[in-house]
């Protein structure tokens, strides 16, 4: 090999350890953001179990029999998106989503009674 070809070999390694770290960021800031959106559902969650008996048995009410399974499943039984699914039948993007429409009609329901 003469003194060309080293300098094209090491530009193109120069130019992958650049791509790979450029997406090593990107990945690692992708994480983080959803690290902290679950972290933020968490905390929903958890202030939803903390409520009074009277204001669980409302929101009981307005959530479907699938949602409050999720809910109860992943933050009482410390089930993973993952394993819910297997035990209801549905794609973990599905729990996901249903755990989202929960949380979502959970903050709905205390807005309207904050309000009150």
């Amino acid at each position: 090999m003469n003194v060309i070809d080293d300098d094209i070999v090491f530009a193109k390694f120069l130019n992958y350890m650049q791509k790979a770290l450029l997406h090593k960021k990107i990945n690692y800031i992708r994480d983080k953001k959803r690290v902290s959106q679950q972290e933020s559902s968490l905390n929903e969650l958890k202030s939803y179990y903390q409520t009074d008996k009277n204001e669980k048995f409302e929101i009981m009410n307005i959530l479907t029999d699938k949602e409050f399974k999720v809910l109860k499943l992943h933050i009482l039984e410390k089930y993973t998106y993952i394993e819910i699914s297997k035990i209801l039948n549905l794609k973990p993007e599905s729990i996901r989503k249903i755990q989202y429409r929960a949380i979502k009609k959970i903050k709905e329901w205390r807005k309207n009674n904050n309000e009150n």
